[in-house]
């Protein structure tokens, strides 16, 4: 995507601007065309109506940051969108231009493909391009397909990583890899076959999801260790929180905030509705608060693990331990089937 560096750098000043006034964005609404996504528009000067119909996906590396690419399709001096901005670090997915719209993210190819952006840059692909971003952006590319009755001809790297395959043989593909581009994006670091089998996906492996999992209801005045689990993730969410094991008054307010912030009912209760917001797929390679919520929650079922946050080699094979205790597929990653069999 074509990028201008002042424009990159816009979003990211503005943040400092707002921490050093001591203010807080306000909290950001859910897409309609894809709930598990912020909702936050691009200028209507940077896309158009789109006049046909919707049949590939493209995948885009953003050659700058997550905040900044969002402040510079908020910018009529860009001439660019997409529809998606994926962040690096957590897999947290913006949608900026309705589906039912043309953004304008690769040339001639525009009408009939949907854009996704993910934050980083082609020449560092083993910072950027992470665990929770590939799982992230497979999850949308597969609900794009899904919801459109669309077959997954992924682009799998075949005759290398800048090839030029017809349109009829991937629908989902680079932009380096359509016709009559100039930009290289995603790369020679973007691993096509990984991603392939992220969008094949499934439901029955411990990194899947099925819709029809039923979760525990978790309020104030609860204590324990889904309690815990809940304030981990909360803080992983970026919320300041004491991780104490008891939904107290502190907890039901960041509970609130959340789900006004995923246009969810803010009642203040985790049940079936907000869990599945909540969670993050963790894996091996992954650190932070969600993975002491992992390593919580796998101790208290006796595994005795540290909890460092870090998923290393040993809450990798407890991970895969406990996933066969409770008839999971077995594959390492705690996705909602996994979260699921740990919240109960």
């Amino acid at each position: 995507m074509k990028k201008n560096m002042n424009g990159l750098l816009a979003g990211t000043l503005a943040s400092l601007l707002l921490a050093a006034l001591g203010l807080q964005a306000l909290p950001a609404r859910a897409s309609t065309d894809y709930p598990p996504a912020i909702w936050n528009p691009a200028a209507s000067c940077n896309y158009s109506a789109r006049t046909a119909s919707i049949s590939h996906v493209t995948i885009h590396t953003t050659q700058g940051s997550y905040a900044g690419s969002i402040s510079w399709f908020q910018n009529c001096q860009a001439g660019v969108s997409a529809h998606y901005v994926i962040r690096s670090s957590d897999g947290q997915v913006t949608q900026m231009v309705r589906e039912a719209d043309k953004a304008w993210h690769v040339g001639n190819s525009n009408g009939y493909t949907i854009g996704i952006e993910h934050e980083g840059y082609i020449n560092a692909p083993a910072t950027w391009y992470t665990s929770a971003m590939y799982n992230a952006s497979a999850a949308l590319t597969r609900d794009i397909l899904a919801s459109r009755g669309l077959s997954q001809k992924v682009f799998d790297g075949s005759g290398g990583w800048n090839a030029v395959p017809s349109d009829s043989l991937y629908n989902v593909k680079g932009h380096v890899n359509y016709a009559s581009q100039s930009h290289t994006d995603p790369g020679s670091g973007w691993d096509w076959p990984r991603y392939k089998t992220l969008v094949a996906g499934g439901t029955s492996g411990g990194g899947g999801s099925d819709a029809s999992l039923s979760w525990p209801l978790v309020q104030y005045g609860n204590t324990g260790e889904r309690v815990r689990t809940i304030q981990y993730l909360l803080q992983q969410w970026g919320y300041s929180l004491t991780v104490n094991g008891s939904f107290d008054t502190a907890t039901q307010n960041a509970v609130k905030n959340f789900q006004s912030s995923r246009g969810l009912g803010a009642d203040g209760i985790v049940g079936n509705a907000t869990w599945p917001a909540l969670t993050i797929v963790t894996q091996q390679g992954d650190s932070g608060a969600k993975v002491r919520a992992v390593q919580s929650q796998l101790n208290e079922s006796g595994y005795g693990l540290v909890v460092d946050g870090i998923f290393g080699s040993g809450t990798n094979t407890a991970v895969r331990s406990f996933q066969s205790s409770k008839g999971l597929g077995v594959d390492g990653i705690v996705g909602d089937n996994t979260w699921n069999k740990m919240a109960w």
